[in-house]
């Protein structure tokens, strides 16, 4: 898929154009996946699996460059170090400033005691590629410790081809005929005016992270005892915990939850770049009500409406014909970061906060023993909940700019009562959370 023998680059996914234009001092576009196994690490060893996967993934060892209408990857030679964590999380990957002359790899391996994370900048994947990267460099790894566990593969269960893993699946599933994109829609215009979260922002703007472990059985039941999924499920727990967290003068106002969808789930892909979809998930307490059957009731109707082949079709075909409009596509790419960017704050004040479950994790079973949990959170200026599962132990992660945790221990104060042996880790600087007692 590398255009050229010589130069070896390549167009950004429809999804990836928007990030470079969104790096702010508050927001470097970084999300880390972590996996914590059960042993020390070696970094001697994890630089060599680092080196293992990028040969088996050579699309994620590229730098971003600009061009004169759009940005653009470059395949480069450098071998990404591994290092120990001595920094808050997040820390930018790309500089669209000072980056024109040393521009730095799109992914960083870091490592401390027994985690391993990699962060990634969005323009080069989301977090399903960045999953199947770091599966693959664990699964490397702990080859390489106990030769007893033989070789493994780990994949998207599938056999697919390095050009298949580097394909643009937007462009894929674009059907132009079809396509009808509102300007408004994409700027944000004539949507919903919803509640905002009053929280102060750190004092030098560190991106936090809450962390919480929960029983994965334990709440597939409380979410099969309200008739949802466990997305829907935790989703309305948000919402709950949002009204917990209200003014009362704030209550008319609806609370909107904005959530990537993989659509790989949809629609057939192999793809390791960037292939997602937002939907808001709005709710009124006004018109659906405040109780906890409610609020389950009035999220599961939102995500049937809105998860549909026709409906994810429909912000394919608006995201990629915005993109072909041949006004956009002549104008230069300053000015397309200009608008690029605001439009991001006209989108973010149509929501409250961020949720994504990237699901369930699962690892070839020579090495699940040897791995204790994964973990995914995302830098963002407002705030944002990922969840991720792994054997019987559910991740809860939330992250942001901002300092409040109002939110997050409404929140996990409703999840103890389906799981009373939840654990919560603090908002944590670099070793503080590493350092806790299990």
């Amino acid at each position: 898929m590398w255009k050229d023998k010589v130069i070896h680059w390549q167009r950004l996914d429809n999804a990836a154009k928007i990030f470079p234009a969104l790096v702010t001092r508050e927001d470097s576009e970084v999300f880390r996946i972590t996996c914590q196994l059960n042993e020390i690490i070696d970094p001697a060893v994890l630089q060599l699996a680092v080196e293992d996967a990028v040969d088996e993934f050579p699309m994620f060892n590229c730098i971003l460059k600009n061009g004169f209408f759009w940005n653009y990857l470059e395949k480069t030679n450098r071998v990404p170090k591994v290092h120990e964590e001595n920094a808050t999380p997040f820390q930018p990957l790309y500089d669209k400033e000072n980056d024109r002359n040393n521009p730095n790899l799109l992914f960083d391996v870091l490592y401390y005691k027994e985690r391993i994370h990699l962060e990634v900048f969005h323009a080069l994947t989301d977090g399903t590629g960045a999953l199947l990267f770091l599966r693959t460099i664990a699964a490397h790894y702990l080859m390489r410790v106990h030769g007893e566990i033989g070789s493994v593969s780990v994949d998207l269960g599938t056999d697919g081809t390095v050009r298949q893993q580097e394909a643009d699946s937007f462009n894929q599933y674009f059907t132009p005929t079809s396509s009808r994109w509102r300007i408004q829609a994409v700027l944000g215009k004539g949507k919903k005016k919803v509640y905002h979260l009053h929280e102060h922002k750190s004092p030098d703007l560190r991106q936090l992270i809450t962390e919480g472990w929960a029983s994965t059985a334990a709440i597939k039941k409380a979410a099969g005892e309200h008739g949802v999924t466990i997305t829907v499920f935790l989703t309305a727990v948000l919402v709950a915990s949002i009204y917990d967290t209200m003014d009362p003068r704030d209550r008319k106002k609806p609370v909107s939850i904005a959530i990537p969808v993989n659509l790989r789930n949809y629609f057939p892909s192999d793809t390791v770049r960037n292939f997602f979809g937002m939907i808001d998930i709005f709710y009124d307490f006004n018109k659906s009500g405040t109780e906890f059957s409610d609020i389950c009731a009035g999220v599961a109707e939102a995500f049937k409406k809105q998860l549909t082949k026709e409906h994810l079709l429909e912000i394919i075909d608006r995201q990629v014909g915005l993109e072909k409009n041949f006004f956009v596509r002549i104008a230069p790419l300053a000015i397309k970061n200009i608008v690029m960017s605001r439009s991001q704050k006209r989108t973010l004040k149509h929501r409250t906060i961020c949720l994504s479950n990237i699901g369930k994790i699962d690892l070839p079973p020579s090495i699940t023993p040897y791995v204790k949990r994964f973990m995914i959170a995302n830098s963002t200026p407002i705030k944002q909940i990922c969840v991720c599962s792994y054997e019987d132990q559910m991740t809860i992660a939330f992250s942001g700019v901002m300092a409040g945790r109002e939110v997050e221990r409404a929140f996990f104060r409703r999840i103890a009562v389906f799981d009373p042996y939840l654990t919560i880790a603090a908002s944590y600087s670099p070793k503080s959370l590493h350092d806790i007692q299990e």
